[in-house]
């Protein structure tokens, strides 16, 4: 047990470490554009869905500078087997893109824990332009992917990147939906 913690010591420190280069390292533009996008889009008259898509093109922009800092890549899934929640907006923007339906009925079902995303194929999302945004803002600062296994996962923890504008526009944008609740995605699809 010491050197799994002498590991985490160390993972935390590099985790540590690159969250503070990617503060430090953030495009003036960028941050500008975080700061100020809830109020943009509280006072924009546009469709809801709009806000959302318009949200997610900011979260992109953001992603591919936190890129840099992350072990985060394609084929790496292990997040998929985590919690899924999403919003009914979100439903509709994942049913627009890809022709799937929600199930008729909503329940909250019993499941095995890390139970994968039904949206995960062959180690990959297939609606990853259409994903929720919990699986857009979730991210590792650690240098390997080695905490974000199962078994790890929610054993330890490590500085989580929140943008707070951008999780105050998701929150408006939920509640401007009409329907705010949130919902694992194993139970709607």
């Amino acid at each position: 047990m010491q050197i799994l913690e002498k590991k985490y010591d160390a993972a935390n420190q590099v985790a540590t470490s690159n969250f503070k280069k990617l503060s430090d390292s953030m495009p003036v533009e960028l941050d500008r554009k975080e700061a100020k996008i809830a109020t943009r889009l509280t006072k924009a008259n546009m469709p809801v869905m709009k806000k959302l898509n318009r949200l997610y093109e900011l979260m992109d922009d953001l992603s591919k500078h936190v890129q840099m800092f992350t072990p985060c890549a394609k084929g790496c899934n292990y997040c998929c087997t985590y919690p899924v929640t999403l919003s009914d907006i979100e439903i509709q923007k994942i049913e627009n893109v890809t022709g799937v339906n929600r199930k008729a009925i909503i329940v909250k079902q019993e499941r095995e824990k890390f139970t994968p995303c039904p949206f995960l194929k062959s180690g990959a999302c297939s609606i990853y332009d259409a994903r929720p945004f919990v699986c857009r803002r979730h991210v590792t600062m650690t240098e390997t992917n080695e905490w974000c296994k199962p078994e790890n996962a929610f054993e330890y923890s490590f500085p989580l990147l929140s943008f707070t504008e951008i999780n105050k526009s998701y929150d408006l944008i939920r509640v401007e939906s009409g329907n705010p609740s949130l919902v694992d995605i194993r139970d709607v699809f």
